[in-house]
């Protein structure tokens, strides 16, 4: 497949397509024009002509045309490759393996919207009036009901199979949908699916129910509330199946996702009660992470459609405790977060409740930035009277720091932790240059990070290696294992991964794995229209490199014997310096 995807990427016109949706203008060779994927007055989103792919110096979307229609259309990679295909007649190849799982796919679709449409069926039935009081209790009239599509599961542990037998559902589909259970008997494995429906029962029994749909809004899962005590946990979510995982689903995305666009942020919950709420409310951008701290898939997710978030987590010691691993998780993926308490010790469901909307808007424009958050979460955790206290407070705040990708933004958050804990500036900062977090979450000592500024060399590098097949192998050489030119070049880290990949024709597929930092490099080299990337350019940039290469070495030699030496290289290299200034 990926032989057709690529062919059918190189039949598509990337300018073309964004442009249906965004005005754009031409820049030199490329194009510019306002980011479709978040608010902005000065264009800033660029699309490079000859590679075919976007960036935004922005919120940092990038892509090409298959991640444009995903983020944009929100749609999987197979949808989009069809999407494309069809516009430009080229017939897609047949895979049985893939019809199968297609076929799969849709038949769970089917059954879990067939489960949805019961379960709501049952929730107007007299069995269910405790239901509908409990929600009369939590002030959710019934067109609410009707807008979740918010069900109940009778107690009996069969109404659903009837239901689906009765439509011609199959036992072994429904088990793989995570709507029934096989009955334990002795030497049966319970995780097999059931051969026949009395061999099963549902799920979900005595439960007011949540369904879970995907992006595109297709129902994949349900959440269960228990409505009494002793029936089992409180909640009860539907097991992991092929269109279905909890790690990689937030709760309302699929309408909530254009609110989140357009607003540029989104509002992030734990539970479903508490999204419906502040929906209810007025704030459309509101999802929720089901319940549980936010997993990397779901910041990944939510990526693709704004990169602010204000998290607004239960008060209680695990929603604070989830608070803060989220804001971690969060920080990796490049977000700008800030942490919304309520007062009071209120979840978001009871402090509308009691407070209004207007009052929780206001909450939400004062929420503080997360660093804020941190420091008075350290604050209460720490003494921070005594010196073992200001140690431990700066143990756990150092992860957070490191975790943050812009230099400068990480150096302006450690003098403003500095002040907020009395500590000496220069300690802080030598504390923290000691180590970089990796990850996975464990300290290594490293130096201090590099500028995220480009020398005018490293630009033309870097173009020349995306633009010129035939220039690549002299770069390689220049810059290869032993070679001195790359140290202390931002672009260092780019280099090494572009030389390891030399020999692999697919070497531009390893961008879209980079870290956002260096695709952000990579990004401003290509979509610089000052940069020439022919071989004078190249050779120009490899000599400038080598003067550089030669001027550290000089400026690092040893004293004494050695400083007359290093003197002398170093007028060497000023009239070098000057005479190639005089022939550029």
């Amino acid at each position: 497949m990926s032989e057709f995807s690529d062919f059918v990427k190189s039949r598509a016109d990337l300018a073309e397509i964004i442009g249906e949706t965004v005005p754009l203008r031409k820049s030199g060779a490329n194009w510019i024009g306002l980011c479709p994927f978040h608010a902005e007055k000065t264009p800033s989103f660029h699309v490079h002509a000859a590679r075919q792919f976007y960036y935004c110096f922005g919120c940092q979307a990038r892509g090409d045309v298959y991640q444009f229609l995903m983020q944009r259309q929100n749609l999987g990679f197979a949808e989009a490759l069809a999407l494309l295909a069809e516009r430009y007649q080229i017939p897609l190849p047949r895979n049985p393996a893939d019809d199968a799982a297609g076929a799969e796919r849709q038949a769970l679709w089917e059954i879990s919207k067939l489960a949805a449409e019961f379960y709501r069926q049952c929730l107007t039935r007299p069995e269910a009036a405790a239901v509908r009081g409990y929600l009369a209790e939590r002030q959710l009239p019934e067109t609410e009901w009707e807008f979740w599509g918010l069900g109940y599961a009778p107690e009996s542990g069969r109404a659903l199979i009837g239901f689906l037998q009765a439509r011609n559902q199959t036992p072994e589909l429904a088990f793989r949908a995570g709507l029934v259970q096989r009955r334990s008997q002795a030497g049966e494995d319970s995780l097999q699916p059931p051969a026949q429906w009395t061999d099963a029962y549902d799920r979900f029994r005595g439960r007011l129910l949540f369904p879970i749909a995907n992006e595109s809004g297709k129902i994949v899962g349900f959440g269960g509330r228990a409505l009494q005590s002793g029936s089992g946990p409180k909640y009860l979510n539907s097991p992991e199946t092929p269109v279905y995982s909890k790690q990689r689903i937030l709760y309302n995305l699929e309408r909530a996702r254009t609110a989140v666009r357009e607003l540029g942020y989104a509002i992030l919950v734990e539970g479903y009660f508490d999204c419906v709420r502040v929906w209810q409310a007025g704030f459309h951008n509101v999802i929720a992470s089901c319940g549980t701290a936010l997993t990397p898939s779901q910041a990944q997710l939510l990526a693709r459609y704004a990169r602010n978030i204000a998290v607004n987590f239960d008060p209680d010691g695990a929603g604070a405790a989830a608070a803060e691993r989220s804001v971690g998780l969060l920080l990796e993926e490049n977000f700008r977060i800030r942490v919304l308490e309520l007062g009071g010790g209120l979840d978001p469901d009871l402090y509308i409740r009691r407070q209004g909307a207007e009052a929780y808007r206001q909450a939400l424009a004062a929420s503080p930035a997360y660093f804020d958050y941190l420091v008075r979460r350290a604050r209460l955790r720490f003494p921070l009277a005594t010196p073992e206290g200001k140690s431990a407070a700066v143990r756990m705040l150092l992860p957070y720091l490191a975790r943050i990708h812009d230099p400068i933004l990480r150096t302006a958050t450690a003098e403003q932790l500095a002040d907020q804990l009395h500590l000496d500036q220069q300690m802080l900062r030598r504390e923290f240059m000691q180590g970089a977090r990796e990850r996975r979450g464990e300290w290594k000592p490293a130096g201090p990070a590099a500028s995220p500024a480009l020398l005018p060399a490293e630009a033309v590098l870097l173009r020349a290696w995306a633009e010129s097949e035939s220039l690549r192998p002299q770069i390689a050489a220049a810059l290869g294992e032993g070679a001195p030119l790359l140290e202390g070049l931002a672009s260092a880290p780019i280099f090494e991964k572009l030389l390891a990949t030399l020999q692999d024709p697919d070497w531009i597929r390893q961008v879209d794995a980079w870290p956002a930092p260096e695709q952000a490099l990579w990004a401003a080299a290509l979509f610089d229209q000052d940069v020439l990337a022919d071989a004078p350019a190249v050779a120009g940039a490899l000599e400038a490199l080598r003067l550089r290469a030669r001027e550290r070495s000089a400026r690092g030699a040893a004293p004494g014997e050695n400083m007359a030496a290093a003197l002398a290289e170093r007028r060497r290299l000023m009239r070098d310096k000057y005479h190639i200034k005089l022939n550029s």
